[in-house]
C-alpha cells in the first residue's frame, strides 16, 4: 500500500531525528530477512541502545542528505536498505548487527557512518571486531600504569640489594 505525503512527511521527520540523535548509523541489505528475524534483530539490539528501522531508500537518503552526511549516495545499491542507529556504544552497535548477520545470511552489512563519515563495510566490521568499551579503558589503564609500576620495581629494587649485602656481611661476620 503507498504511503502518503503526510506519512512520508513522518518517517522523514523521524529519520532525520534518528540520525541526528546517532552516533553511528550501519547500513545494511535486508533482503529476505524474515519478520521473525527481524524481531530477533530488534531485540537483540535494543540490549546495546540501538533500533533497527526500515524504510524506503528515498526518505533514508533524503534524512542522510537533510543531516549533512559525506558520501550519502543509496543510489548505489541496488538492494532494499535498512538502517541500524547505535545512540550509545558504537562498537556495541556494530559488533551486535556483525554477530547477527554472522548468524542470518539474509542480514549484510553494506557500510554505515561514524559521525559524518562514511566508513566502507570492512571499517563497520573491524569496528565490530573491537573489544567493549570498559575492556578497553582497562587496556588503557593498565598501559599507564605499567611504567610507573615498573619504575617502582627498579627503584625497590635497589633497596632489596642493599638490604642483602648489609644481611650478608651480618651472616659473615657472626
Amino acid at each position: 500500500m503507498p504511503l502518503n505525503k503526510e506519512q512520508k512527511q513522518n518517517i522523514l521527520k523521524d529519520l532525520v531525528e534518528k540520525f541526528h540523535r546517532a552516533k553511528t548509523a550501519i547500513l545494511v541489505d535486508f533482503n529476505k530477512l524474515s519478520v521473525g528475524k527481524s524481531m530477533e534483530l530488534r531485540r537483540g539490539l535494543k540490549t546495546v541502545d540501538a533500533e533497527y528501522k526500515v524504510a524506503k531508500k528515498t526518505l533514508i537518503d533524503r534524512a542522510l542528505k537533510a543531516e549533512h552526511f559525506e558520501n550519502a549516495d543509496l543510489d548505489q545499491f541496488k538492494s532494499q536498505v535498512g538502517v541500524i542507529f547505535g545512540y550509545a556504544d558504537p562498537a556495541a552497535a556494530a559488533s551486535s548487527a556483525f554477530k547477527f548477520s554472522k548468524a542470518n545470511e539474509a542480514l549484510k552489512i553494506i557500510g554505515g557512518f561514524l559521525g559524518l563519515n562514511w566508513q566502507g563495510k570492512e571499517r563497520i566490521v573491524a569496528l565490530a571486531k573491537l573489544p567493549p568499551r570498559e575492556v578497553l579503558l582497562g587496556q588503557l589503564a593498565g598501559a599507564i600504569a605499567a611504567p610507573i609500576s615498573g619504575f617502582m620495581n627498579v627503584l625497590q629494587g635497589n633497596t632489596r640489594n642493599l638490604i642483602n649485602v648489609l644481611n650478608n656481611i651480618k651472616n659473615k661476620r657472626s
